[in-house]
């Protein structure tokens, strides 16, 4: 493989590989995308276990929008929790521009922080989106500072 690369460096052309397609590893075939970055500290945003549990809802269910239907007492049927821990739960996220309502029975995803779908269309979500998500900075809180 190494040399077919040099070849084509130096004098052009194409270099194929034929291998085998496998899907993933995951017994759903399907992944999600998410930040690295916020990924490894999530736990430094400090919200409710039930603020936590709505946002992996939110990023497993999202359509391409990044938005979730549904009312919050649906919400809180799906979380098993009452509807005011997912109204104080979602405005966590929203305080952290990870989720916020959009519209009645609406909720945004934003996908700056997870997207469930190829990159092709969360490039696109993203351009729609653009002025919203300049307002919409997902900032990783600072962890304590060692002496």
């Amino acid at each position: 493989m190494v040399e077919a690369l040099d070849r084509v460096s130096q004098s052009g052309g194409m270099v194929s590989f034929d291998g085998r397609k496998r899907s993933y590893g995951f017994p759903s075939k399907q992944h999600i995308n998410m930040d690295h970055d916020l990924w490894l500290n999530l736990h430094r945003f400090k919200m409710s276990a039930t603020a936590g549990r709505l946002f992996t809802f939110l990023v497993g269910t999202h359509d391409e929008e990044g938005e979730v239907h549904g009312t919050q007492a649906e919400l809180a049927d799906e979380l098993e929790c009452s509807q005011g821990a997912v109204s104080k739960a979602l405005k966590q996220l929203d305080g952290h521009n990870l989720a916020w309502p959009a519209r009645k029975k609406v909720i945004q995803l934003n996908p700056l922080a997870a997207y469930r779908f190829r990159s092709d269309k969360h490039h696109r979500l993203i351009a729609t989106m653009g002025a919203e998500l300049q307002n919409r900075t997902i900032e990783i809180p600072q962890g304590r500072r060692q002496s």
